[in-house]
């Protein structure tokens, strides 16, 4: 059981790693797709993820929670054959949403982009609505290897996704490039579904071989008991409970997920029109726009995923631990150390440094005076970031909890707030009220869900470890920033690599800063990745 208990924490890093390092490739795909189709460009692909993401949502975005929840439970009574049929209960209705949601945005691609005020996006849409066909099993086998607490197979997933979209979608964006903008991010969209297929069958690839490795290798079910008193045959459990049992958790989470991607469809067409009203042309309201959702949305979502993916790789843990009637609070804390120690440095660089981050990442593909407004939605949205985090963190408890539909409540109040502000503050400050009304509303819905968290169970935070050494470390690793740009200056190096040998000084400052203060037990984590090998079938 100690050993099981512990696979958590190495889980917990392993997705947290990889997913660390497939948000990074995908910075750098925005990069490079940034400099080739330019902001109005970046308009026109974001146009497309809010009403994309939303259908993503509906195609199974709960169900790899929902697949991991019922994965984990029945893990851990020994029941191998609920698991298998969980995957396909899960999966054979959500085919036919994913069916229907594709021909639909194909045939109503016309209709959608003239609303969102420019039909341009009709041909991006075009493109990349047949990735919903891939999705729904995406997810469901991500969850089954999550509920068995192996991350590997979805974080690899995920840098597949990432390599493939930054190969094939920046080769054919520059293709397309001169047939038009709308056909350049077109040639990336392709990249997005091509990325999509891939991933998927490496993953149904992987099930198979894990499935076969298992029936050789564990022949009949063997519960995990604490004591031999505990061990019994597990029941057979009918469809039609593996049904509700998925589905009415992944209800809950699903409509979770698609608050935010509604609110950003609205964004998407709100912000728009309403800069074409106060005096910007088409073009230049889509390029704005397309500067919030686009490199700065790309820099915001990094530590975004990072925390996703804690929370992610502890849910099973939570559950667990929730079902058995123990106590929650040793993975909720440990997770919160993980989360924090990534979000509290993000927020810092962000607030303080923006100007560095945009000009070194986004400038050959922007101009000065968009670089400089740019620079002035990171710093607004920079705050959002350690709410983000928070937010992550207590949907994870509740979730675990059974509660999952607090943390959606929770998001809809925020994205209430979000769209309530975003005209008024969008006519007073233009872009940038629409930066300060989102984080408003990650602002109040994690404080709402950090609320809710804490009366579920005593998480007992480690103050120290989760906050006070992050922030210290940070204030450090900022020092040791601005000392060497200070040396750099006089060697005649150019701006960019002045802030890349900066950043890498930053990095091993607050690394080394983690290790010593004894925040992270390098010695510990190491031998746990080596015991993890031994004991991935049992």
């Amino acid at each position: 059981m100690k050993e099981r208990s512990r696979s958590f924490g190495r889980s917990a890093v392993a997705l947290a790693a990889i997913g660390i390092i497939a948000k990074l490739i995908g910075a750098l795909y925005r990069v490079p797709l940034t400099n080739i189709v330019g902001a109005e460009g970046m308009g026109l692909y974001q146009m497309v993820f809010p009403l994309y993401t939303v259908l993503l949502a509906f195609c199974g975005g709960g169900i790899t929670s929902a697949v991991s929840r019922v994965v984990a439970k029945y893990t851990a009574v020994g029941n191998d054959a609920a698991c298998l049929r969980a995957v396909r209960v899960a999966i054979i209705p959500l085919i036919g949403v994913s069916v229907a949601s594709a021909v639909g945005v194909a045939l109503l691609r016309n209709v959608i982009s003239s609303v969102q005020g420019n039909v341009d996006a009709s041909v991006a849409y075009l493109a990349i609505c047949p990735s919903l066909l891939f999705t729904s099993g995406i997810n469901v086998l991500r969850g089954y290897f999550q509920g068995r607490s192996v991350m590997l197979p979805s974080g690899i997933s995920q840098l597949i996704e990432q390599v493939i979209k930054l190969a094939l979608g920046l080769y054919l964006s520059r293709v397309l490039l001169p047939y038009g903008v709308k056909y350049a991010v077109a040639g990336a969209l392709i990249g997005v579904m091509s990325s999509e297929l891939c991933a998927l069958a490496y993953l149904t690839v992987r099930f198979f071989v894990t499935v076969k490795k298992r029936k050789r290798y564990v022949p009949f079910a063997v519960p995990i008991a604490e004591t031999a008193a505990d061990f019994s045959v597990p029941e057979p459990v009918e469809n039609k409970t593996l049904f509700k049992e998925l589905f009415t958790f992944a209800l809950s989470v699903t409509l979770g997920s698609l608050v935010l991607p509604i609110t950003q469809m609205i964004d998407s067409a709100l912000v728009i029109n309403l800069l074409s009203y106060g005096g910007a042309d088409r073009g230049q309201a889509t390029a704005l726009f397309g500067l919030l959702v686009g490199p700065v949305g790309t820099l915001i979502n990094m530590p975004t995923v990072v925390a996703l993916s804690v929370a992610i790789a502890f849910l099973p843990a939570i559950t667990t631990a929730v079902a058995r009637g123990g106590d929650a609070s040793a993975a909720t804390r440990s997770a919160a150390k993980w989360i924090m120690l990534f979000t509290v440095p993000m927020t810092a660089v962000f607030m303080f440094f923006p100007d560095r981050v945009c000009s070194t990442l986004y400038g050959r593909g922007l101009t000065v005076e968009q670089l400089a407004e740019a620079a002035r939605l990171l710093r607004v949205q920079a705050v959002g970031v350690f709410y983000i985090g928070v937010l992550q963190l207590a949907t994870a408890v509740l979730q675990g909890h059974n509660k999952a539909h607090v943390p959606v409540i929770n998001l809809i109040v925020g994205a209430c707030v979000k769209v309530g502000l975003t005209p008024i503050l969008v006519q007073a400050f233009g872009i940038i009220g629409a930066a300060g009304a989102t984080t408003a509303c990650y602002a109040v819905a994690a404080t709402l869900s950090a609320r809710s968290a804490y009366k579920c169970t005593p998480i007992g935070l480690n103050v120290a470890d989760s906050f006070i050494k992050p922030v210290a470390l940070t204030a450090l690793g900022a020092g040791a920033f601005i000392g060497m740009l200070a040396v750099l200056a006089y060697t005649g190096l150019a701006y960019r690599w002045q802030t890349i040998v900066a950043a890498a000084v930053f990095l091993a400052v607050y690394g080394a800063g983690i290790v010593v203060t004894g925040v992270i037990d390098v010695k510990s984590v190491l031998a746990k990745f080596k015991a993890h090998r031994r004991n991935s079938l049992q």
